[in-house]
């Protein structure tokens, strides 16, 4: 799985070379390059696309044969950001991203500020277009912080912590900090500005953002369950029983699935729908317990 998910990034990079495309490859090989996180096998490639040229990247993927899981939208807590890709003869995904969560700038400008500081490394012996140190630094620690209770997610703050205090230069950690405010990701990141003593920490996010960032962070598992109670309680009263409804039921056509013709049977379905109306009434209760 490892030389597949480097392979698909560097195939990722070679298609942003041929359209032209400013490409970044994130987390991954990219992380373990720079010593911020411990080496291990990921199941997809992640990489950032300039966000006005990303639909145009998509479609060159698509036109490799790659191609998107079968699923419909749903309310989320935090916009999508991302759409992953999928390909019969590969092992893994490619998860390609026009933004990424936790920076509140315009995408964008998020990317350039990426962009600007770029380095070049050598995954699957191909050059590709990475953020440099201190990017890729702010890009895991805001991963890490999407979950703050998983034990992996843990582990990733406590490694980017650590570099930052210990293994970054001045001008290593002037740059992280740097990042993360012109992409308006420092309140987000406030935990390493204090335990890295990187400076004054900045409210850059509004209090709608910083709610929802907080109430997915704390309830990942049960963030699609949270997101559609709080889409209904605000959707108009003439439409909530239309919301209930899509809310509860997911058509047969509409069931994830990797391939669009395989249509699940009708007690596939049926397993599906129960599983999924458990968990949902699991995720609600907890949702409200925990706001006692």
């Amino acid at each position: 799985m490892d030389a597949a998910t480097q392979l698909a990034h560097a195939l990722a990079a070679a298609i942003a070379r041929e359209l032209g495309v400013r490409a970044l490859s994130l987390k991954g090989p990219i992380a373990a390059h720079y010593e911020l996180r411990a080496p291990r096998a990921s199941a997809d490639a992640d990489v950032l696309i300039e966000p006005e040229r990303f639909t145009e990247y998509c479609a060159a993927l698509e036109s490799r044969g790659w191609h998107t899981r079968v699923g419909r939208e749903t309310p989320a807590l935090i916009p999508q950001h991302s759409m992953t890709y999928i390909h019969a003869d590969w092992p893994c995904d490619i998860d390609v991203h026009w933004m990424f969560p936790g920076f509140f700038a315009d995408a964008a400008d998020a990317f350039d500020i990426l962009w600007s500081s770029r380095q070049e490394v050598s995954v699957a012996h191909v050059p590709v277009q990475a953020p440099s140190k201190a990017g890729s630094a702010v890009i895991m620690a805001l991963h890490a912080e999407r979950d703050r209770r998983s034990p992996k997610h843990l582990e990733e703050r406590e490694l980017v912590s650590v570099a930052l205090r210990e293994a970054f230069t001045t001008s290593e950690r002037d740059e992280f900090t740097t990042i993360a405010r012109a992409g308006r990701a420092a309140w987000t990141l406030r935990d390493y500005f204090v335990l890295a003593d990187l400076g004054p920490v900045v409210v850059d996010a509004d209090a709608e953002q910083q709610r929802r960032w907080a109430l997915f962070s704390t309830r990942v598992d049960d963030a699609s369950s949270v997101a559609w109670w709080h889409h209904v309680r605000a959707a108009p009263w003439s439409q909530k029983p239309r919301w209930i409804v899509r809310a509860i039921w997911v058509s047969r056509a509409d069931m994830p699935r990797n391939d669009r013709e395989d249509l699940p049977s009708r007690r596939e379905m049926w397993d599906y729908q129960i599983h999924r109306w458990r968990r949902g009434a699991e995720a609600t209760l907890r949702y409200f317990l925990g706001k006692r």
